[in-house]
């Protein structure tokens, strides 16, 4: 395994996408249903609070100028059949109004993994990563609205 390269992470990204915080570009309604868990420190699943249904895999990090791949979680999408995103960050000059002792967001550079892996990054504001993170759940919650169950009779 390769050593770690900071003796701290960053999280930044974390305070960023709680209620308080992620309300900033976001109506209250959706901004508390943005649900994740992180599953390394730098990987999250987006999931349905309800359910608990695995939406979406977005592998995060600090934005240093890095070429990232994430070549395994984008096999482990493609299995899942889940979309995956990688989001690298840039901090803020400012501190995040909802958690002082960590940096705001200026700008995220997006790429997405599966499906319809994308060549290139797509730099977004906190307002437009917000959105599009709404956006992915709500695509992949409508896949599951009417897919039967596991246990039912025809399976």
């Amino acid at each position: 395994m390769r050593t770690e390269r900071y003796e701290t992470r960053d999280r930044a990204y974390g305070v960023w996408h709680r209620a308080p915080s992620i309300s900033r570009y976001l109506p209250s309604d959706q901004a508390e249903s943005m649900t994740m868990a992180d599953l390394d420190s730098v990987l999250y699943t987006e999931y349905d609070y309800g359910g608990k249904l695995p939406l979406a895999l977005v592998e995060v990090a600090l934005d240093v100028g890095q070429e990232k791949t994430a070549e395994v979680m984008q096999q482990l999408a493609e299995r899942a059949d889940l979309p995956a995103y990688i989001a690298l960050y840039t901090p803020a000059a400012a501190i995040n109004p909802t958690a002082p002792n960590w940096s705001d967001i200026q700008s995220f550079r997006v790429k997405r993994l599966w499906p319809r892996p994308e060549s290139s990054w797509r730099i977004l504001s906190p307002t437009e990563w917000a959105t599009a993170l709404v956006q992915i759940r709500a695509w992949q919650l409508n896949r599951f609205v009417d897919m039967p169950a596991m246990n039912d009779d025809q399976y």
